[in-house]
C-alpha cells in the first residue's frame, strides 16, 4: 500500500471516553499506511506465554558471570524454572550464563549454583531468566526453599 499522509481532521482515531481526540502523530500514520480504515476499530495484540510454574516473591541475591566478570544482581521473584530480577547492566535476550542464588537457610544464605541459565526478556536493568541446567542437589535445594517459601 502506498503511503499517504492525511491530514488530522481526516485520520479516524478510536474515541476515547472523555478524553479529547489524540494529535496526529507517527504512530496514526502508521495505523493508515498499514491499511487501517476509517470506522474500523484498531487492536493492539501484545503475546504472551503462560509460565509453567508459580513465582515466589523473594529478595535475594545472585551472581552472575557477564563479559569475563562475576556480576552481582537481585531476584525479586523466583520458581522453579525461572526467577526475575534486576542487574546493573541490561542483559540481551538469549544470553546464556552460570548463575549463584543466595538462598535463605535458617540464619544464613547459602549460595547454590544453576549452570547455566538463559534471559527469556529484559526491560531495561530488569530480566526474565529460566534455568536451562541446574544439577539434582540444586534442584532439591531450590524446591526445599520454594516449599518452605509458600508455607510462609
Amino acid at each position: 500500500m502506498a503511503c499517504q499522509t492525511l491530514p488530522p481532521s481526516e485520520v479516524f482515531t478510536p474515541p476515547l471516553s472523555g478524553h479529547a481526540k489524540p494529535p496526529f502523530s507517527a504512530y496514526t500514520q502508521h495505523i493508515v499506511d498499514s491499511g487501517y480504515s476509517p470506522g474500523e476499530e484498531a487492536f493492539m495484540v501484545k503475546t504472551y506465554s503462560v509460565r509453567s510454574a508459580d513465582r515466589v516473591s523473594t529478595q535475594c541475591t545472585f551472581l552472575y558471570f557477564w563479559n569475563g566478570t562475576l556480576e552481582q544482581g537481585k531476584v525479586w521473584d523466583l520458581s522453579e524454572t525461572g526467577w526475575r530480577a534486576s542487574m546493573k547492566e541490561p542483559l540481551p535476550p538469549g544470553s546464556e550464563t552460570t548463575a549463584y542464588l543466595a538462598l535463605p537457610d535458617h540464619d544464613v544464605y547459602k549460595y547454590m549454583i544453576v549452570n547455566m541459565a538463559t534471559i527469556c526478556w529484559s526491560d531495561g536493568n530488569t530480566a526474565g531468566w529460566k534455568v536451562s541446567h541446574m544439577d539434582e542437589a540444586a534442584k532439591n535445594r531450590l524446591d526445599q526453599f520454594l516449599n518452605g517459601a509458600e508455607e510462609d
